[in-house]
């Protein structure tokens, strides 16, 4: 959110309440929105907060945070569902949009009624150029204006070889780069999901497919935008459900997910996926290509994650579905385990933990992916001095002073990347800003911030310094919104014995503009365990 809070909206309208204890798991949540705000205090403040209601129920919306601050809020469905009988209540499906804070009542979105039953966590993204909203459900999109509500259709893929790009054939979207000198032109690239497969029907959802290795792309707010359809593929196996990371070096890790299947699947009951995909693959958006990267050690399945850390690190999240062993190996039927089905008997009624025939399904380890960036020698080091444990602020307009430790002749680069969350193969807000730089001399830099909220949304962004040999500094944090412009004159740059730029701004405090190493919270690691 604009203020660096985390929203999480809809749920599952699911009731359960255990068996054994008589405890409630799991209540309707499909028209309640929260709000997560980290605790500036250590426990003394529950940090979650249920707010208004949402004019309509949903689980599965597509979220996302707009240049106003507004989360709009995209499709989702109104009933719980499972696969077997998806057809049969595709109705429920919700086809509207609302916004948070509300608006007034939901509107009414003929894409998600044309593409009924496949609108689960449509890809929703603001355009940095028009401003209008791109909604991709499956394979036809549009463009909503959110001001007056009128849609324009986006070229639909003609791709055969996959069911439709969503859920439960989950692939992945992500915004390539924004870089100047593309005008901050937005390329969206989905990659993996589920190839339809001699025998597999659209309507026969229970049936697997082979996971697709390719990757399709394009530019939507370009008038006549095409799709390059299958451009280029993963080398090697195919990806369900994979996770997508936006790096800080400008390339794209793919990680996580399943070589056949479909997303789905109570925990530890069911697995309509279970065999893992230990490959990890990188994109470079600059030449087009992909390259292998060090496999993981640890099975990511259904409801993982993958995350961005402020040192430039990657962790993997997740998977309740660790218990896909057990399947493969045909050692126990999936209505024997733990921990929502299954006869009694079969539980341990002491704990209500697994039976010894069965293996835990829940995945508690994080493993850490560490880029090649991240071991180069000579990174660039923010100075500590200018830090403090909350994000200073930066306006739209507005450039920005960064004190280094190190040579700042030495970068080459300066990025930006917003902080994200994480859930079912889709991260939203997920968004790399490349930075002009205007001036440098050995200690500092002048930084020219993004123009507007269409590039970057408000929010927390973390900071990443580059060096002309690769090498990435552990991150700085700042808050961009609206405010006064303030500008810094150059090449006059000092000083001060507070630790704030000299030369002479335009507008407002010359201090909201240093920033130094910031420490985050845990709370990184913990969205994606949450999501």
């Amino acid at each position: 959110m604009a203020d660096g809070s985390i929203f999480m909206s809809g749920g599952d309208r699911e009731a359960f309440t255990d068996p054994l204890t008589n405890t409630p798991l799991l209540t309707d949540g499909t028209n309640i929105n929260r709000i997560y705000t980290p605790m500036d205090n250590a426990g003394t403040v529950d940090p979650w907060k249920v707010t208004n209601a949402m004019a309509k129920g949903r689980w599965y919306p597509g979220v996302h945070t707009l240049d106003s601050g507004y989360q709009i809020i995209v499709g989702g469905v109104a009933a719980a569902l499972s696969l077997d009988d998806w057809y049969a209540k595709k109705n429920t499906l919700n086809p509207t949009y609302e916004f948070y804070p509300s608006k007034g009542a939901a509107v009414n979105l003929p894409l998600l009624t044309q593409t009924d039953p496949w609108n689960l966590y449509p890809v929703v993204q603001q355009m940095p150029n028009s401003g209008n909203v791109w909604i991709f459900s499956g394979g036809p999109s549009v463009l909503l204006d959110t001001t007056t509500g009128v849609t324009t259709p986006v070229a639909a893929m003609k791709d055969t070889l996959h069911h439709p790009r969503i859920y439960p054939f989950t692939s992945t979207a992500v915004m390539l780069p924004l870089r100047a000198k593309n005008n901050y032109e937005a390329t969206m690239m989905v990659c993996g999901g589920t190839l339809r497969d001699a025998g597999v029907t659209i309507t026969n959802i229970t049936s697997t497919g082979t996971a697709s290795p390719h990757c399709s792309k394009i530019t939507p707010d370009v008038p006549g935008a095409v799709w390059s359809e299958n451009f280029v593929s993963f080398p090697g196996q195919g990806k369900v459900m994979p996770d997508v990371v936006l790096m800080a070096d400008g390339k794209v890790l793919y990680t996580n997910g399943a070589i056949w299947g479909t997303a789905g699947g109570d925990a530890g009951v069911h697995t309509n996926a279970h065999d893992p995909s230990f490959t990890n693959f990188i994109f470079d958006p600059e030449t087009s290509t992909f390259a292998r990267a060090p496999d993981a050690s640890v099975a990511r399945l259904y409801h993982s994650g993958a995350i961005l850390l402020p040192d430039g690190r990657i962790i993997t999240t997740g998977n309740e579905e660790a218990n896909y062993i057990d399947f493969v190996n045909g050692k126990v039927l999936a209505n024997q385990c733990f921990p929502f089905a299954g006869p009694l008997a079969n539980r341990t009624s002491a704990n209500n933990l697994p039976t010894a025939n069965c293996t835990d399904p829940f995945e508690y380890r994080i493993e850490l992916f560490t880029p090649a960036y991240y071991s180069l020698p000579n990174k660039p080091v923010i100075n500590a001095a200018y830090g403090t444990a909350s994000p200073k602020t930066l306006t739209y307009g507005s450039n920005f002073v960064l004190i280094l430790d190190t040579p700042a002749t030495d970068v080459t680069a300066v990025n930006i990347i917003r902080y994200t969350t994480t859930t079912h193969s889709t991260n939203a807000d997920q968004r790399f800003v490349e930075l002009k730089i205007q001036y440098a001399n050995t200690t500092h830099l002048i930084v020219e911030g993004p123009a507007n909220g269409k590039i970057a949304p408000p929010g927390n962004w973390m900071i990443f310094p580059v060096a002309k040999n690769g090498a990435v500094g552990h991150s700085a944090t700042v808050r961009i919104g609206s405010g006064k412009v303030v500008t810094y004159a150059y090449p006059n740059v000092t000083t001060n014995a507070n630790g704030t730029g000299g030369g002479t701004p335009n507008g407002s405090s010359k201090s909201q503009f240093m920033w130094g190493l910031t420490i985050l919270s845990l709370l990184v690691g913990l969205v994606s365990v949450i999501a």
